[in-house]
């Protein structure tokens, strides 16, 4: 199960609602646009600020959410949560519906759209960090689709051959020590093991984004590192 729909609310687990359109591409740019993804995904992917425009944001108007895969399944395998989960749901979308600022009332797992034009250069920064599965399951994704679809859709290889995660290209997992300014935020996941890792100490014992459950909700095989 991909979604659970109930009392006029729509929840979908992790990426299985994301699409990613390529409108245009050149020699110097790409434009795409990015569909079915949470608020909190847009706020995420938004930061990027160094050859990339954001434009045509648009949150949905009808009841739609995308859930962490793991949040998703507390809701398939407990059924009060689940009750509790749409019932609180279902009262935002009340108070939504009747109040004169809405954005009050988004939700950041609310699903929206938005569209991207992003030097290939810029590109290439983004990848380096974002296709990394220590990043969060819905900007992983996110990267890892667009990249497929430029592969898919365009004759740019030699550009697309270096979107690559910065562990690939180091040959060796560096995230603890990407987050150089605090190393205890660097040890709140273990490592993905696509490449090995300098620590074994980790507060929640697994990756931020499992691969097996993104290549299962994007339909895709995601080339593994050395330790795979």
């Amino acid at each position: 199960m991909n979604t659970i729909s109930r009392n006029g609310i729509e929840v979908h687990k992790g990426v299985t609602c994301l699409k990613v359109h390529i409108d245009k591409v050149d020699s110097s740019s790409v434009v795409y646009r990015v569909e079915g993804t949470p608020i909190c995904q847009w706020d995420q992917h938004s930061r990027a600020r160094i050859g990339a425009k954001f434009s045509d944001y648009c949150v949905s108007n009808e009841a739609q959410y995308a859930l962490y895969t793991n949040v998703f399944k507390m809701m398939e395998t407990d059924a009060a949560f689940c009750c509790r989960a749409i019932r609180a749901l279902a009262n935002i979308e009340v108070a939504r519906a009747t109040a004169k600022q809405k954005a009050e009332f988004n939700l950041m797992s609310r699903i929206c759209s938005y569209k991207v034009e992003q030097t290939w250069d810029s590109l290439r920064g983004q990848m380096f960090r974002r296709l990394k599965f220590c990043e969060e399951e819905f900007i992983v994704g996110l990267h890892w689709l667009l990249k497929t679809e430029l592969l898919l859709k365009t004759k740019y290889w030699e550009n697309i051959k270096g979107f690559l995660p910065g562990c690939d290209i180091k040959e060796e997992c560096d995230y603890s020590t990407d987050y150089y300014l605090s190393n205890m935020f660097g040890c709140l996941f273990a490592s993905c093991g696509r490449w090995p890792a300098g620590t074994d100490y980790a507060t929640f014992n697994k990756s931020c984004t499992n691969l097996s459950d993104l290549e299962e909700q994007l339909n895709l095989v995601i080339p593994g590192g050395s330790n795979e």
